[in-house]
């Protein structure tokens, strides 16, 4: 059940949904966070560039916005050494923190298509090699599109980060070919310097 103490209410466009942590311990280093509620947009960047800053490392993870906006989202983390104790980590906080600025992305392959999935969305995989902060850096680069997931599925296998992302923007019905060519230019670049 979701910690009482680890609730607040965060407003969206529809009904406040109250958002709430929880965080299981799965082993030696190794947690469960399951986190949910109404989100402001860029929150996913947000969160796990907070992850990462505090040396918190997302192995898995999958995330899902409702027809309501509320969000469901779970993640398996590995804390590295220097990580803080989780269950001190004020989660909430670092879903509001600020956007940080995107860095350079360096990725082995990607595809990026149109999707009828959640009433019109970009679909986004890439691959790449596994890297403290790398989702955080793609998320916050999405951001700078006003692109963000709707739904993402983050899996790492044997040293490799396999990203399937649905992205959306508020600020069309569905995004448009201008979005998609300006994300295929960064996607590009970032090819391009992981064979520099």
């Amino acid at each position: 059940m979701p910690d009482p103490k680890s609730e607040a209410k965060i407003s969206g466009s529809h009904s406040v949904v109250p958002a709430w942590t929880d965080v299981t311990a799965l082993g030696h280093a190794a947690f469960r966070i399951r986190l949910g509620g109404q989100f402001e947009a860029a929150w996913l960047a947000r969160f796990c560039r907070g992850l990462a800053s505090q040396r918190i490392s997302i192995q898995r993870a999958h995330a899902m916005r409702a027809p309501n906006r509320a969000w469901s989202a779970e993640l398996h983390v590995l804390c590295l050494a220097g990580a803080p104790d989780l269950s001190c980590l004020p989660l909430l906080q670092l879903t509001a923190a600020e956007l940080p600025e995107p860095t350079p992305l360096e990725i082995m392959r990607y595809a990026l298509t149109a999707s009828t999935a959640h009433g019109g969305t970009l679909h986004l995989t890439i691959e790449a090699a596994d890297t403290l902060g790398l989702l955080g850096s793609l998320l916050a680069q999405l951001a700078k599109f006003q692109l963000h997931p709707i739904e993402m599925h983050i899996e790492t296998r044997d040293g490799r980060a396999e990203d399937s992302l649905w992205l959306y923007t508020d600020h069309a019905t569905r995004p448009t070919f201008e979005f998609q060519e300006a994300l295929e230019r960064t996607l590009e670049a970032a090819l391009r310097s992981k064979v520099d």
